[in-house]
């Protein structure tokens, strides 16, 4: 799991979403209380101590098709997520919708391809109305 979330950080690194200290703030994060939602996925995140380190809002994504234990779970889809202010809110509930799928989280799981991970997990909200 540690492997996990430091690939998923380094990607934000060099994304130049976050400054490597936060990387640190993923880790520590999970060992207060596990980000593995379900499906087969998995969104670490930094504690709030890690906020500093974020320079801009950015997720990545790292596909595990033998999967990594993440303690409640098995994560196949790993969500590496830095959210500048309130961004973490409107993303972590964007990605809570599109992640109760499941049928879709094994598809994005095992795709090969980029595109569809991506117009999947920057998709809109339906609309509730």
């Amino acid at each position: 799991m540690d492997e996990a979330i430091e690939h998923a950080g380094n990607l934000l690194v060099s994304r130049g979403s976050v400054t490597p200290p936060y990387v640190e703030g993923m880790k520590q994060r999970e060992r207060v209380v596990s980000t593995y939602l379900g499906n087969g996925v998995a969104l670490p995140h930094g504690v709030n101590e890690s906020k500093d380190f974020i320079r801009s809002t950015g997720i990545v994504v790292a596909q595990y098709p033998e999967g990594v234990d993440w303690g409640p779970g098995t994560a196949y889809l790993v969500v590496g997520l830095a959210a500048v202010g309130d961004d973490h809110v409107r993303v972590l509930s964007q990605l809570a919708e599109i992640l109760q799928d499941t049928e879709l989280c094994e598809e994005l799981a095992q795709t090969g391809d980029a595109d569809f991970v991506y117009d999947q997990l920057s998709a809109a909200p339906p609309d509730d109305d």
